[in-house]
């Protein structure tokens, strides 16, 4: 895959801190979005993004707050989203028993090794924060696309 890809399945996190102006990642992640021709969701990106807006989180120090978003607004932020001109949605039509476990390190990679699957099934890059997922792609054709 090209360092930049045209067009890209975002991972969770890449979606969060795409919409969230408070995320860390929030300056990374918007104007790759914004740059890239068309970008993909999934029920597990999006299922992903509705429970991160809807839970209680903390902040810098570390003092509990209310969720971001009700549940409606969660659902409304989605939709705006989803109805952006470049979104296109990609239906999780790749089993996990087609997951390879090469390099897996643990069970917090299952989604990782689940939504790069299906961006290499699909032809795309899987747009992701997270360079040391790059254990989990198939260094001869990688599919994984790490912001700048």
């Amino acid at each position: 895959m090209p360092s930049i890809p045209t067009e890209a399945l975002l991972d969770v996190i890449v979606l969060i801190a795409t919409v969230f102006e408070d995320h860390v990642a929030h300056a990374r992640a918007r104007p790759f979005v914004r740059g890239i021709t068309r970008f993909a969701t999934t029920p597990t990106t999006q299922g992903g993004f509705l429970r991160f807006a809807t839970r209680p989180w903390k902040a810098e120090q570390k003092r509990e707050q209310p969720p971001r978003l009700t549940m409606a607004g969660a659902m409304e932020k989605l939709r705006e989203l989803t109805a952006s001109a470049g979104h296109f949605f990609l239906p999780d039509s790749v089993p996990f028993t087609d997951i390879g476990l090469r390099s897996m390190q643990g069970r917090r990679q299952w989604t990782d090794a689940f939504l790069l699957r299906c961006a290499r099934h699909h032809g795309l890059a899987l747009a992701s924060l997270e360079s040391r997922m790059a254990n989990l792609d198939d260094p001869a054709t990688p599919a994984l696309s790490v912001l700048p």
